[in-house]
């Protein structure tokens, strides 16, 4: 690394002369030399950018210690590069680099210059966005450069030069940090980096901590009863471990020891009631690392839903994650959208500009956009890399809030500041226009949603100065969602209200502006929408509520005045407060022990998808539309008709999650399960809109039954619930009202025992031998003894795919003849092994690891194991492309979000406890980009999370007759479960892991309600009732305690 020494602290100048301007070089990385070769994968092993870690936002290069040939990449991918992770399926994958670098006291009213010289870009309108601490500016590169740059030669190279002015104002006193991406178009190749600045700068040294920064939180919380405004303390552990103390006016209000990675340490302050400055010092290890003066106010009172920004892992991710205000399960999910239709359209925030505001991201389903424009008037979206084609506008980012209850940002553009908040099933927005211009919003019915849609009869009517209604009949039809078995067909009804009388009205029908007309009406459209315009030179403010519903306008309305119009009128923060009230009710029922606010940040993110992605689909009247278009109506109001992309694999995650947090919820999903068969006659894997689609394979809406039964969830008709099971696992598939239901290869299964690969997906065996031992279990349960024996007969089937010789499950025909030659990456790889292949899908029998232990060698078993968890932690657990099946352990899918609790299971629970960390450390962020590095799936990656870091798991999903918890690693030193007394259980259960930290991983010894615990499982009864699990936890395995005798 070519950095300035330091000397006491102060920089040894190395000036030299550019024109007629002395530069003063503050520090640089890299020599101006038109070439690469100094930096990391120099000069040619680009492809292995994510290999070696680089890109994420966690990661960083601080100067004066760090190293430029191992930790800064000679090469940024652009989202164009597939070798940097972007993919069909994966999204638009946008890499940083990021330097951190600490300074003195800052000279005032000086000129600083930071300098990128680049030896070459891939594509012409590269755009790379170069930030300096909070200061922006992004560069439009020219002409195309030279591929052969990327190997290394660079005759051919287009050079280019980016300067970025700063002022004394843009530059800290302590930590600073430059951030630079490239967030349109291919790669960009280092000449070298530097800051320019006046020679009295002084560049700091770092040895065991950087401070990024010290500041005065905005919020006020409370502990032991007393209030306090924390103290933010951003640190960077660097090594060793370090004792951090934090003194306030000469009073130590702090300490902590420093283990690994980042910290924003939350050091309390008594609350102040008026201004009041005080001195501050962060003191590592006896030595004084920053100081200075903080201005303390009264603040709001902190929640735990003032930890979740929801823009949090919007980055690279599905149409069912986005930033905005959505209520827990709700139906109206209103969220900016930018991106063009199509796989992982919705919000990507590397898109600086907005296209609409949409009320459903649902799988497979879209509708209603709201947009508040002034000006030339225009009826299309526009494009995603064109601002100026269309209506959409490009946003100041620096304005964008998302937190719980709302979702803000200014439309430069326009000048507009829009602002919305929401209930489960309307929406309330607050449009600011600029007085000089009316207003105007768009309403449209075509959006560019994930998946296309026909707009098969839409109609739009003014019926007064203040109200909109219409209906928008849509159809997303076969094969277009998913396979040739299942139409997407729906109806979006909604009301729209406004606070201020409407000043103009008109349309669009495809091509046709229709200006004055009240009612727009068409059948078999590409294109239609409504705008409605405003006087608003003297009241700048319009405010908009709205209603949805797949029923009819009337429940639309009726949506919309009950939850919006009676209890709140026309204030925004009335909902908005509503909104974060209810979330509260939801998060105070985990609350963890931690001085960490990034913690918080990450573990109540969280806890937030894994109950805002899905959706209800009834009204508040309790009606809905069933599969076949008849109108149905529920008769408990405390349950609900809900809908999703699908089951397959939230055993691992969601249900455990539901059914220990939200049993109510958990609930709500059997009895809507119920609600469909009722209906139709089938359970669903796919119930998106209350459809059958036949997304993924197998039934797992069975073990979501089953396990709600066994973790004593039992308010539903469970004889019903029987009889749907049991009809799932014996009747063959058919369509279903426009769907398709059913196992597809359950006829070969049930011929041979197993689906031989010429009959059907060879893994299927696997999967649906587990659904049939869940059907088993719950057989038992109810004292079902005939039934029980033919299913738990069948949960063995898995036997039939594993081939002893080589223990994998290894293809085999419908002769019983094993596929040869066989690779277990390789062969039937994301076909025959769903989304995977057979290393993984090998492990695929939750129901009996032990018995799949003993079956191929226990040895055997545990060697490969840990062979797939060395391989793929320098992965992040990651796919790049999405390409599953050519890595061992991938978080990022759900074929292997099991393995880390697998070893528990085979006398290795120490192995359970340092690689469920691992998942956690590696692959889980904090970030808009590394939040989820895979398919998120709506709350599945999140729930995860949630249960790991509660130190619990349940293999077989909670299944069994009497289920149990299994011990991993808890990230907290105390964790408080509120049972509530919901479903008979008992107030709260306490997880106490002492000594935890991110190297204390592993348990040393527990006791369970005050008695010795050896195992490393314990009864679920025993967390349900209530009480209390010790884990003494430590830095290195006690490799006797949880092993099985």
């Amino acid at each position: 690394m070519y950095y300035k020494p330091l000397f006491f602290f102060f920089l040894i100048n190395w000036a030299f002369i550019s024109g007629s301007q002395a530069e003063n070089i503050i520090w640089q990385l890299g020599e101006n030399n038109n070439s690469a070769k100094e930096f990391a994968l120099a000069p040619n092993e680009y492809k292995r950018f994510l290999e070696k870690d680089f890109g994420y936002e966690d990661r960083y290069f601080l100067i004066g210690l760090s190293q430029l040939n191992q930790d800064f990449p000679y090469i940024l991918p652009g989202p164009a590069d597939s070798w940097g992770g972007t993919g069909p399926t994966s999204g638009w994958r946008t890499h940083d680099v990021n330097i951190l670098f600490g300074l003195g006291k800052v000279p005032q009213n000086e000129k600083w210059t930071l300098v990128l010289d680049l030896v070459d870009n891939h594509q012409a309108q590269t755009l790379v966005k170069v930030t300096v601490n909070h200061k922006s500016k992004t560069f439009r590169l020219g002409k195309n450069g030279s591929a052969e740059s990327l190997l290394g030669n660079t005759s051919q190279a287009n050079e280019s030069i980016l300067e970025l002015g700063l002022m004394s104002d843009d530059l800290n006193e302590g930590g600073n940090m430059v951030t630079v991406s490239v967030l349109e178009g291919s790669w960009i190749i280092f000449d070298h980096i530097k800051l320019e600045g006046p020679q009295r700068t002084q560049l700091l040294s770092h040895d065991k901590v950087f401070i990024r920064q010290v500041s005065a939180a905005d919020y006020q919380t409370t502990n032991q009863g007393q209030q306090y405004q924390p103290l933010l303390v951003d640190v960077e552990h660097l090594k060793e471990r370090p004792e951090l103390k934090v003194l306030l006016d000469g009073k130590q209000i702090f300490a902590a020891q420093l283990d690994t990675g980042r910290y924003i340490y939350e050091a309390l302050m008594p609350a102040v009631s008026k201004s009041k400055k005080s001195k501050y010092k962060v003191v590592v290890d006896g030595k004084v690392e920053q100081e200075g003066v903080v201005l303390r106010n009264k603040q709001k009172q902190q929640t735990l839903a003032g930890y979740v920004d929801t823009k949090i892992g919007t980055a690279h991710s599905r149409w069912m994650i986005a930033p905005g205000p959505w209520m827990p399960f709700s139906m109206v999910k209103i969220s900016p959208d930018n991106q063009n239709m199509g796989w992982q359209a919705g919000y990507q925030p590397t898109f600086e500009s907005v296209g609409t505001f949409s009320h459903i991201h649902e799988w497979t389903m879209g509708g209603l956009g709201l947009m508040p424009v002034n000006g030339t008037l225009k009826t299309k979206i526009g494009d995603e890399r064109d601002n100026n084609s269309g209506y959409r506008s490009a946003v100041d980012k620096s304005t964008e809030r998302a937190p719980i209850g709302r979702y803000e940002v200014l439309l430069t553009d326009y000048d507009i500041k829009a602002e919305m908040t929401a209930t489960t099933r309307a929406s309330f927005s607050r449009y600011t226009f600029p007085q000089d211009k009316d207003g105007r919003v768009m309403i449209d019915m075509h959006i560019h949603a994930e998946y296309d849609y026909q707009l098969v009869d839409v109609e739009i009517n003014k019926v007064s100065d203040y109200r909109i209604e219409g209906r928008s009949h849509q159809i997303s039809p076969r094969p277009h969602v998913w396979s040739n078995d299942a139409d997407q067909d729906y109806v979006v009804n909604f009301v729209i209200e406004f606070d201020r009388p409407i000043k103009n009205v008109g349309g669009w029908i495809n091509e046709e502006v229709k200006s004055g007309a009240a009612n727009i009406k068409g059948k078999n459209l590409k294109d239609a929408g409504m705008f409605v315009e405003f006087e608003t030179s003297d009241q700048p403010v319009v405010q908009v509520r709205t209603g949805i519903s797949l029923v009819s306008i009337a429940n639309a309305s009726e949506n919309l005045k009950t939850e919006i119009t009676d209890p709140f009128g026309w204030s925004f923060e009335a909902v908005e407060n509503n909104q974060i009230a209810v979330w509260n009710s939801y998060f105070d029922r985990i609350k963890i022990q931690t001085n960490d606010r990034n913690e918080k940040i990450r573990f109540y993110n969280n806890m937030y998808r894994s109950i805002c992605s899905r959706n209800t689909w009834n009204d508040v009247n309790g009606e809905w539309m069933s599969a076949d278009g008849v109108k149905q109506r529920l008769k408990n109001p405390e349950h609900r008709v809900l809908g999703c992309d699908a089951f397959w694999n939230t055993f691992w995650n969601l249900n455990q999650f539901w059914n220990l947090v939200v049993p109510e919820w958990s609930s709500r999903w059997v009895n809507s399960q119920l609600a469909m068969y009722d209906a139709n006659g089938w359970l669903a894997k796919g119930p998106a809109g209350m459809k059958y689609i036949p997304v993924m394979v197998a039934e797992h809406e069975i073990p979501l039954i089953v396990g709600a039964y066994q973790m004593g969830i039992r308010d539903f008709d469970t004889e019903k619930a029987f009889e749907a099971v049991n009809k799932m696992q014996t009747t063959p598939a058919q369509p279903v009202a426009g769907g398709f239901a059913g196992n597809r290869d359950l006829l070969p299964y049930l011929q041979y025992s197993y689906v031989p690969s010429d009959k059907g997906r060879f893994s299927n065996t696997l999967e649906y031998a587990y659904d049939d031992w869940t059907v088993g279990q719950f057989a038992k349960s109810l004292g079902k003894e005939k039934e029980y024996q033919i299913y738990n007969n069948r949960g063995s089937w898995w036997k039939n795919a594993i081939d002893k010789e080589t223990g994998y499950a290894r293809l085999r025909d419908s002769e019983g003849k094993f596929e040869s030659p066989f690779d277990p990456f390789h062969s039937g790889k994301n076909h025959h092994y769903v989304e995977g292949n057979a290393w993984q899908l090998t492990y695929f029998v939750p129901q009996d690891v032990k018995g799949l232990a003993d079956y191929i060698g226990k040895d055997r078993f545990l060697e490969r194991l840990e062979w797939g968890f060395n391989a793929s932690e320098h992965w992040r657990y990651n796919a790049p492309n999405d390409q599953y099946w050519d890595f061992p352990v991938v978080q990022g899918n759900q074929q292997s979000m099991h393995f880390a609790f697998l070893f528990n299971w085979v006398d290795k629970p120490w192995l359970t406890q340092k690689w469920s960390r691992s998942i956690i450390d590696r692959y889980y962020g904090s970030g808009q980009a590394n939040a989820y590095l895979g398919d998120e799936d709506q709350g599945q990656m999140s729930a995860w999370f949630i249960m790991a870091a509660l130190g619990l798991f349940q293999t077989d999903g909670g299944c069994s007759v009497e289920p149990v918890y299994e011990i991993g690693s808890p990230m907290f030193e105390e964790i408080e479960i509120n049972l509530g007394n919901r479903y008979g259980r008992g107030d709260k259960f306490i997880i106490s892991a002492i000594n935890a930290s991110r190297k204390n991983v592993y348990v040393q010894q527990a006791t369970l309600n005050g008695k010795p615990l050896q195992s490393f499982k314990f009864s679920a009864k025993e967390l349900l009732n209530g009480g209390s699990l010790v884990l003494e936890m430590g830095p290195t395995p006690n490799k006797n305690w949880g092993v099985e005798q």
